[in-house]
């Protein structure tokens, strides 16, 4: 015979067996304290299974409750810290203790110092001069005439 596992197959198995031993008168007698202490074991299981059935269905409201107040929760802490950074000023060092980064002067990058002498290099060339190039004639050359 198979192990059984779930308590679906468990509640199963119980109440077939309680239905065999009252079908059969011969048994029947002989194992009614048994089969009493197996029914109340059986309405035992089945009353904690709707309570646990009813546990997840509060469990899951719970966390529907808990979700929409996390979002409130931000959005008020938001709307606090936009207060206090208004209150005390953006730049302010004390804006820390509230997890708000204050506002600092910004370094000047090397890279972005070179970057821009790049492109002034890019622009004009060294070796040239910065007279304009000739434009070429839109008249056939005298190569290709003859």
């Amino acid at each position: 015979m198979k192990k059984i596992n779930s308590q679906a197959d468990v509640m199963g198995d119980w109440k077939e067996l309680l239905q065999a031993v009252q079908s059969d008168p011969e048994v029947q007698p002989s194992v009614t304290a048994e089969s009493e202490s197996l029914a109340q074991s059986l309405a035992r299981f089945q009353s904690l299974k709707a309570r646990q059935n009813e546990l997840k269905g509060l469990r899951q409201e719970v966390t529907q409750q808990l979700k929409a107040t996390a979002v409130e929760g931000k959005e008020t802490a938001i709307r606090v810290r936009s207060v206090v950074k208004g209150k005390i000023g953006p730049k302010n060092a004390r804006l820390v203790h509230f997890n708000i980064a204050p506002l600092r002067k910004r370094p000047r990058k090397a890279k972005a110092a070179a970057m821009a002498a790049e492109m002034a290099a890019e622009k004009e060339p060294a070796g040239e001069s910065a007279e304009p190039k000739p434009v070429p004639s839109a008249t056939p050359s005298e190569k290709s005439a003859g």
